[in-house]
């Protein structure tokens, strides 16, 4: 409710008319492949490096990254269980904005477009599939915070939405990447204030 007010506030302006598509990284799929990994890894180190400067040990269990023998604050495993999202989320910006921090007036790059692609499927996964997963980020997310997966779900969804809208779409109004950033960076201040 509070975006769509935001919305309505903002002049419906274009940031830029013409989207991307997957039919713009077949010339240079090696890129688009390069931003995918980029992005996927960028998530994950985002976790290692929030847990190993707070002093946790990091480890694998299969596909999932684990702290043996943690004992979390609910702050610090807030802190975390989002880094992941965290680091996507700073890593899509990079993508869509230009060297002067303002949004792209044409769509990025078949790198920045994996990166972002890549975000949006992590996001998807979690969503989706991986909302309930007891190592997930989901659910540490959830417990730390006493939400429901669902509700943290939600709130990861809303800026991959935004940011969907922006790599894909034609004539995206200037009020999406603007609330795109708001929301992610109340998001990453919430995290390391709670």
């Amino acid at each position: 409710m509070a975006i769509m007010l935001l919305a309505a506030a903002f002049p419906p302006r274009d940031a830029y008319c013409e989207g991307w598509s997957f039919d713009d990284a077949r010339p240079e799929w090696g890129k688009f492949a390069l931003g995918i990994v980029s992005g996927v890894a960028g998530h994950e180190l985002g976790h290692y490096l929030v847990a190993t400067s707070k002093g946790y040990k990091v480890s694998h269990d299969g596909l999932s990254i684990v702290y043996p023998d943690a004992k979390f604050t609910r702050a610090d495993q807030l802190q975390v269980s989002s880094a992941g999202f965290q680091a996507q989320w700073l890593l899509s910006e990079l993508a869509l904005r230009d060297s002067s921090a303002g949004e792209l007036k044409g769509p990025p790059g078949n790198f920045g477009a994996g990166v972002v692609c890549a975000h949006l499927g992590i996001t998807l996964a979690y969503t989706v599939y991986l909302k309930d997963q007891k190592q997930g980020d989901v659910v540490g997310m959830a417990h730390a915070t006493g939400r429901s997966n669902n509700q943290i779900a939600l709130a990861l969804a809303v800026p991959a939405a935004l940011d969907a809208w922006r790599l894909f779409g034609k004539q995206v109004p200037e009020w999406v990447p603007q609330v795109s950033m708001l929301y992610k960076g109340l998001g990453i201040a919430w995290a390391w204030t709670y």
